[in-house]
């Protein structure tokens, strides 16, 4: 077999990074307008319990996965000989990972006593082979950072769930119907990624795997940790408090993370990639995670404080009267949300230089302090989970602190300069009525420097020059 590298494709990361925020921005749109209908359409319980089986689906997913997304984005010499060692080993964890998500469907359903989960987990088990597939597909496109294919396959896979989702709701499935709908999503994906030319061999090779494991299983610990740690809520909740509370804190969350699921996923497009690179070629990762954290923090903390200002006219508004319930979650989730954007590429970076492993130290301190603090905080209200996720956010930041001073160069005094133009501006959008504060927020940008207003001027720019 030939140990040629397969070497990335030489690209403009900017024009990358605007294709896939449009990309982002018309998926959120589509996914959060979905919500909105669905929302009228189920009940909260129904919402929940789809929750609760879709974080066991990508527990799973993780499991399968084995880090070899990471590896592929990563390995700077992706020779023939890899790449066919990485099939091979996806091939035989999905096998794995499907047939013990169909044994372990009703034991699971036993154990969360939802009779119904079972059903939907054994649907989805059947998009665990298209979705393999896809996962090597899509980390490959963004190793090459090919922004315009991955927008074009998540826009129809998006549309086509969408599609699914809301025929079979109409029809009365109820949670069935978005387990169907998400099998959908997989499906059209993966035949979307084999229409695209690829110029590799797609034969799995079952030698190889020791090295490819070495740095897949210590992605996988920080992956499984991370996975552990988004499907605490919904687990915990779905275990000790109903369906119903599930569906609630789905909702929240939505409302408060609709920012970072535009922007964060944007910025966020590529950064392994790239800052395995530079980190391969002796630069230094600390300017570009100063800069990454002030994109996030001077655009997300504004908008979440005015979320959290106008919390119970803007759940009303979208969601109607049947979610008011969930308007107290929305203070702490902000917050939570506020102090994640700050080390949103802490991850990557970690990767980026070969130590993918340590970014499970702050992750799991989190676990850790969600499982302590829900258990002395939870007394069946989602205010107080809610509370209790803040905390274990709050507890685990100086860990992280830790970590980007050690091991990435970032002191915290130079992480501070760089949340202090986005502080102002949220402080900025506060002080003044709804109908100021787009002046307020650029008065705010202007005077404090901050590099995200010259970045839009650079996009503008390029965007005028583009039409010329």
């Amino acid at each position: 077999m030939s140990d040629v590298a397969l070497a990335p494709a030489v690209v403009d990361f900017r024009r990358a990074f605007l294709v896939n925020l449009a990309s982002s921005i018309g998926g959120v749109a589509t996914r959060f307008l979905l919500g909105l209908l669905l929302a009228r359409l189920l009940l909260p319980a129904e919402l929940g319990l789809y929750a609760v089986a879709a974080t066991l689906f990508g527990i799973t997913q993780l499991l399968r996965d084995v880090g070899l997304s990471a590896y592929l984005q990563r390995e700077p010499e992706l020779t023939a000989q890899r790449f066919s060692a990485c099939l091979g080993l996806m091939a035989s964890t999905t096998v794995v990972a499907t047939l013990a998500l169909l044994v372990l469907a009703e034991p699971l359903a036993r154990q969360f006593a939802q009779p119904g989960l079972a059903a939907l987990l054994q649907v989805m088990a059947l998009g665990l082979l298209p979705s393999a597939f896809g996962s090597v597909m899509a980390a490959l496109q963004v190793r090459e950072l090919a922004a315009a294919r991955i927008a074009f396959v998540s826009r129809i896979g998006t549309l086509g769930h969408a599609v699914v989702a809301l025929f079979l709701s109409v029809q009365g499935y109820g949670a069935l119907g978005l387990a169907w709908a998400q099998v959908a999503n997989v499906c059209i994906c993966g035949l979307a990624y084999a229409c695209l030319p690829s110029g590799r061999n797609w034969w799995p090779s079952w030698r190889g795997w020791g090295e490819v494991l070495r740095f897949g299983l210590r992605a996988l610990l920080v992956n499984l940790l991370n996975g552990l740690n988004g499907a605490f809520p919904d687990l915990w909740l779905g275990r000790f408090g109903s369906a119903h509370l599930v569906g609630l804190l789905g909702r929240a969350q939505a409302v408060v993370g609709l920012l970072q699921a535009v922007f964060g996923h944007a910025l966020s497009f590529g950064a392994l990639p790239m800052l395995a690179r530079q980190h391969a070629n002796c630069q230094s990762l600390e300017p570009a995670l100063r800069h990454a954290t002030a994109l996030l923090t001077g655009l997300g903390w504004p908008l979440l404080a005015l979320t959290v200002a106008h919390r119970e006219a803007l759940l009303g508004l979208l969601y109607g009267p049947a979610w008011v319930d969930c308007t107290p979650a929305v203070l702490p989730l902000a917050l939570m949300t506020a102090l994640g954007l700050v080390f949103a590429q802490l991850n990557a970076a970690l990767a980026a230089i070969g130590r993918p492993e340590l970014a499970a130290l702050p992750i799991g301190v989190t676990l850790a302090a969600r499982l302590v603090l829900g258990a002395a905080l939870f007394d069946g209200s989602l205010l107080s989970f809610a509370w209790a996720l803040f905390g274990a956010a709050a507890v685990a930041l100086p860990v992280q602190l830790w970590l980007a001073a050690r091991h990435l160069d970032q002191s915290p005094r130079a992480l501070a300069a760089a949340l202090g133009g986005s502080l102002l501006a949220t402080l900025a959008v506060l002080a003044v009525p709804l109908v100021f504060v787009p002046i307020a927020w650029l008065a705010a940008m202007r005077w404090s420097r901050h590099p995200l207003l010259d970045e839009a001027l650079q996009l503008m720019r390029r965007r005028m020059t583009s039409r010329k």
